[in-house]
């Protein structure tokens, strides 16, 4: 989700851009000067210049809730209204994660320099902390602020199908589970995961399709499944070699998407059958056109077609981020993939390098997205495209 070393485009494939050699999927940009469907809301209220707003859910009342991955504050949206309300975690830089919602509408996300899980009451926006049981560094409480911190680096949360709360512990090399219910905690190590800090900050989990939850390894090029009952693990090696995927999200019909930022693919995975297929984004038309159309007008950022978070929505269509991760320069596009045509379709956002950071589908007709750069929130009308 979030961020990553900074790299140098090798210049054989610049040359290969410019010369056209690299010819694969097209995907259409919307000519420059046209009307966007994307609204943009906010800026979200910060207490820093840039909050980070990266994902967004829904609560049971309809208001959209906002992760601040930068300042540690979470925001209340009302799409009626426009108003926002913001509210802090309890420690300080505490780095909130990746949210769900547990059936009693309950908000929780993990805080990943806080080594903790955080529950907010979406009625009000009280805050209560659940440390993890493991790899703690230090807990003090200088002038009553709570500080504490730990290796677990949990980065993004889902309700499982059991009910429990499963979260990834990039620092450990490990996914984590926690019962509400009970209070218990368990934590299941990834088989030949290694590099669990390396990939930390990108580690991303969904429910998956039956009783799994699915998450993605983006430092070893794959993804995997949990099965929550017999915590067996299946994984999922990507067929292009450092394809970085950093986006998954299981289908209607059971079949798992998946955002390769780095192979500038999206992929879908038939957990049935093993089998991967995968759609490659880059083209001459994509990319070029989408350069040149680009110059001197409108909203400007990183042309590269490297997809994140991804999802389908109502309407069938699969929709995901064009921004992950910001090595080349920051995206600002949201794209449409049909899976009957194969035909991508791109919208950039008002916001030069907005860095579109996580995508929501709740709401029937749209979709929802946090812009990190510029700390607001958009919408895609799916009516108006």
């Amino acid at each position: 989700m979030r961020s990553a070393q900074r790299k140098s485009l090798p210049t054989t494939v610049v040359a290969l851009l410019v010369s056209g050699l690299l010819v694969s999927g097209l995907p259409a940009p919307v000519p420059a000067g046209a009307a966007t469907p994307i609204t943009e809301y906010g800026p979200v209220p910060s207490s820093l210049p840039v909050g980070g707003a990266c994902e967004v859910e829904f609560d049971h009342s309809g208001a959209l809730w906002v992760e601040q991955y930068l300042s540690s504050q979470v925001a209340r949206f009302d799409p009626a209204t426009g108003q926002f309300a913001n509210f802090s975690t309890p420690m300080p830089l505490s780095v909130p994660g990746g949210m769900d919602l547990d059936p009693a509408g309950d908000l929780w996300m993990p805080q990943v320099t806080g080594n903790s899980l955080l529950r907010v009451d979406t009625a009000d926006g009280s805050m209560t902390e659940f440390p993890l049981p493991w790899a703690d560094a230090f807990a003090l409480q200088p002038l009553g602020i709570p500080l504490h911190s730990g290796l677990g680096l949990a980065n993004d949360l889902a309700l499982g199908p059991d009910g429990a709360l499963w979260f990834t512990l990039g620092g450990l090399d490990s996914i984590g589970r926690y019962d509400p219910a009970t209070g218990q905690w368990s934590k299941y190590r990834v088989p030949g995961e290694v590099l669990g800090q390396v990939g930390a900050l990108f580690g991303i989990i969904k429910p998956g399709p039956g009783r799994t939850v699915v998450f993605d390894l983006p430092q070893v090029n794959k993804v995997a499944t949990l099965d929550v009952d017999t915590h067996v693990f299946t994984q999922y090696p990507m067929p292009t070699p450092g394809s970085f995927p950093v986006g998954v999200r299981t289908a209607a019909d059971g079949t798992i998407w998946v955002g390769e930022a780095l192979g500038m693919k999206i992929a879908r995975i038939n957990p049935t059958t093993g089998q991967v297929t995968e759609y490659p984004l880059l083209g001459v038309g994509g990319l070029l056109t989408g350069v040149l159309s680009g110059l001197g007008v409108g909203s400007i950022g990183n042309p590269l077609p490297m997809p994140g978070p991804i999802a389908e929505a109502g309407d069938g269509n699969i929709y995901f981020s064009v921004s992950f991760p910001a090595l080349f320069g920051l995206g600002n596009q949201i794209a449409r993939f049909d899976p009957v045509t194969h035909q991508v379709r791109m919208w950039s956002t008002p916001s030069s390098a907005s860095y579109p950071c996580d995508i929501n589908v709740h709401q029937p007709g749209a979709v929802w997205f946090g812009l990190l750069t510029s700390n607001k929130i958009g919408k895609l009308d799916i009516a108006a495209t």
